[in-house]
């Protein structure tokens, strides 16, 4: 599976949802943008969380949800799939 980095997720909601807030609550980010609220980006897996790894079916949710999907996928690119396939020997894996 896929995975993005939070700060990257944070730089890609820097600027396609300018003005976002977050928030940690026990077990999610409670992400905040345009009088959206989405509450239940998770905060990755346990242990040191200081810069974890999110699956990417998450980021997706979140830009749909926020209605930011094509500015969210110029900047991660992993996101648009039609314009950055994966070799078919990295799907086998």
């Amino acid at each position: 599976m896929a995975t993005v980095r939070l700060k990257e997720i944070w730089r890609m909601l820097d600027t396609c949802a300018p003005n976002y807030t977050k928030r940690a609550t026990d077990h999610n980010w409670r992400i905040c943008w345009n009088r959206m609220v989405y509450p239940a980006f998770p905060l990755g897996p346990h242990g040191a969380r200081e810069n974890p790894e999110i699956q990417l079916h998450h980021v997706s949710k979140l830009a749909r949800f926020l209605g930011i999907t094509e500015c969210a996928e110029t900047q991660i690119p992993l996101l648009n799939p039609a314009r950055n396939p994966r070799p078919k020997e990295a799907e086998a894996q």
